[in-house]
């Protein structure tokens, strides 16, 4: 055996599978957390210890699936993030312990996003750019989006606190409410708004509607599904937001999309944009592709190209201001 070991180590034959093996521990560790968090089975183990038996009368209906929910555990525990006592199974890895708090469901869901839209996008792309066949927007989960998006909710918060007043009536229109979390932050702001949501994918309407209604905001909000341009112009608001969704539209067709909505403002109503532009991270870079590979949508935006565009929908007095050090996000604010 170590005759056998020591020649394949000085021939060097053993270099890259150690490479891939190392490359590959934390694909298996993301892929882990996120099924482990998805099922709620992070949160069950956050309470204390349980045995497979326990797990087993949820996960598993017969011998077979028994044998097969403890491998799976115990790929957990080779992970680092389980570990398995004579009380049973419990967290052990600071990931799959803060992975278990309510309050961390928006890195859940980017936990999510990653081992799922992102990593099809990798590996599938080449292949369906041969046979034609590009992604759509049923490719992706709209309610993992609109979930994991939350994680920008600080910067755009700043970015609703320059164009929302604190009192004053004040009408908004909100174009890809997501979870209507945006929304809701302007009301409370607010209590004189009244805001119209137009969100394009269903299922992400009606989960916006559900948490409007939650939230007490059923008589001053509420949310249509369909494509902005498909709706008539009518120039009552004074201020509109697009929040993280300018790349859901092709570059090409960008400028009429925002002369279309400009249309829908008073005259001196102002034009709120946040949106990543490209940059030189890894997220940012796939955002970018999923962007460009998706049928109806498109790249990211380059700052300057996006105030080109508003300026030629004939906004006035455009404005860029990047929302965070480390990151190219922007908010652009305009006035029709």
């Amino acid at each position: 055996m170590w005759s056998t070991f020591f020649k394949l180590w000085k021939s060097g034959q053993l270099k890259l599978p150690m490479r891939l093996m190392r490359l590959m521990q934390p694909v298996y560790q993301a892929a882990f957390l996120a099924a482990a968090a998805k099922q709620g089975i992070l949160r069950r183990l956050a309470a204390g210890p349980v045995t497979l038996a326990q797990l087993a009368e949820d996960f598993a209906s017969d011998p077979q699936s028994v044998e097969a929910l403890e491998a799976w555990l115990q790929v957990g525990v080779k992970t680092g993030e389980l570990q398995l006592d004579r009380q049973g199974y419990s967290l052990r890895g600071k990931l799959a312990r803060d992975l278990a708090l309510e309050q961390n469901d928006a890195w859940v869901a980017f936990l999510e996003e990653g081992v799922s839209l992102h990593f099809n996008l990798l590996r599938e792309l080449p292949e369906r750019l041969r046979e034609h066949r590009p992604f759509t927007l049923a490719d992706q989960d709209g309610e993992l989006i609109a979930r994991s998006s939350r994680l920008l909710e600080p910067l755009v918060f700043e970015a609703i606190d320059g164009v929302v007043p604190s009192q004053g009536q004040l009408r908004l229109l909100e174009v890809g409410c997501g979870s209507g979390t945006y929304i809701h932050y302007a009301a409370q702001r607010n209590p004189e708004l009244e805001a119209r949501g137009i969100e394009l994918q269903l299922e992400v309407a009606e989960m916006a509607r559900r948490n409007l209604e939650a939230w007490g905001l059923a008589s001053r909000a509420n949310v249509e599904t369909g494509d902005l341009r498909d709706f008539s112009p009518d120039p009552i608001y004074d201020v509109a937001t697009l929040h993280n969704n300018i790349y859901y539209f092709p570059t090409a067709e960008r400028v009429a999309v925002l002369a279309h909505l400009k249309g829908f403002l008073k005259p001196g109503g102002r034009l709120l944009l946040t949106t990543s532009c490209r940059g030189n991270s890894i997220v940012n870079g796939l955002l970018n592709l999923w962007g460009a590979a998706t049928v109806g949508c498109g790249p990211l935006p380059l700052p300057t190209e996006m105030q080109a565009q508003l300026h030629q929908a004939g906004f006035k007095a455009v404005t860029a201001k990047k929302l965070y050090p480390f990151e190219t996000y922007f908010a652009f604010v305009s006035t029709a």
